[in-house]
């Protein structure tokens, strides 16, 4: 079941590495609650689809209010606030910037794993956390002058961070709350899980429009960027959809880090369908490098570590 976990999070990491460029193209000229007005409701509709095909009536009976609260909690955490944040985070900096900067999400589900779900973490997993922090700090030295007047859209270094590190928390937190949902619910509900906290995130964002007198922003939406908009809906689904079910069959702390290997599949994609609107050098490759090394550390098994040393 770990094993199948990892590949599924693997899978899901790389469907979010295209949505992350696609929803860059959107929000280059767009702005992140347009982002947010069609992903949001596309989710609803995917995920009930998905829902209605999956769930029997067994599985109906078996769901517990519980965790059906901490499903709609991880909702509106990931989905609106975090996914609102990670939109302006790429925004400003760009998917190539901010993927290393969000690869605290891992440190923020690690710690919360530990402390709030009880998972373990060998010595291996704290070096790993290290270099899961130090990671983005090696990406802020590829911002060389020359090459930033060369891109084709204003760069906010210090704003990407800000948002980076806001989503990065929202990210962390939400698969802890989808664990605590799963202990009280079967897998089968995971997906269900997931259509839970889209309403409600939906449901949120629809009254913060509507509070704000955001609808004149949202009907602002360039016609060029709705594909893109729409394009990320559909890949952040299938993302987010494995993403539950990886969750129902492996522990957070091997996961969270496997899903942000999405920072590769970000620069791949980027340089194929963004090449005049990302950054691209030698030191975002080597916090890539840091972070993925971390990510490895902290999915090693404190049993394979203890076999390797003979202990």
């Amino acid at each position: 079941m770990i094993i199948l976990g990892s590949l599924l999070s693997f899978l899901s990491a790389a469907f979010f590495g295209f949505n992350a460029v696609m929803m860059r193209r959107g929000v280059l000229t767009g702005t992140a609650l347009q982002g947010l007005s069609f992903t949001l409701p596309l989710g609803v509709l995917f995920f009930g689809i998905t829902s209605l095909a999956l769930l029997t009536s067994e599985d109906i009976e078996a769901l517990d209010w519980t965790g059906a609260w901490y499903f709609i909690g991880a909702g509106i955490v990931h989905f609106l606030v975090g996914r609102y944040t990670n939109y302006k985070c790429t925004k400003a900096v760009g998917a190539n910037i901010g993927g290393p900067i969000q690869q605290f999400t891992v440190v923020v589900s690690v710690v919360l794993a530990i402390w709030v779900l009880g998972e373990s973490i060998n010595w291996l997993g704290w070096i790993g956390i290290i270099l899961l922090t130090v990671g983005p700090l090696a990406v802020a030295k590829e911002k060389k002058k020359s090459k930033v007047e060369k891109l084709e859209f204003e760069f906010k270094l210090l704003e990407g961070y800000a948002y980076g590190i806001t989503s990065s928390v929202c990210y962390g937190a939400s698969p802890v709350l989808i664990a605590l949902a799963l202990e009280v619910s079967t897998w089968q509900l995971a997906l269900y899980g997931a259509f839970l906290g889209h309403v409600a995130a939906s449901l949120v964002l629809l009254v913060i429009v509507l509070a704000f007198g955001l609808t004149s922003e949202i009907r602002a939406t360039d016609k060029k960027n709705i594909p893109f908009f729409m394009l990320s809906a559909v890949f952040v689904f299938l993302s987010q959809g494995l993403r539950y079910v990886a969750l129902a069959l492996a522990p957070v702390y091997i996961v969270s880090p496997m899903q942000r290997t999405s920072t590769i599949f970000r620069v791949i994609f980027s340089k194929i369908f963004n090449p005049t609107t990302e950054l691209f050098g030698i030191w975002i490759w080597i916090g890539i490098g840091i972070s993925l090394l971390g990510a490895v550390l902290l999915t090693i098994p404190g049993d394979i570590v203890t076999a390797i040393l003979g202990l």
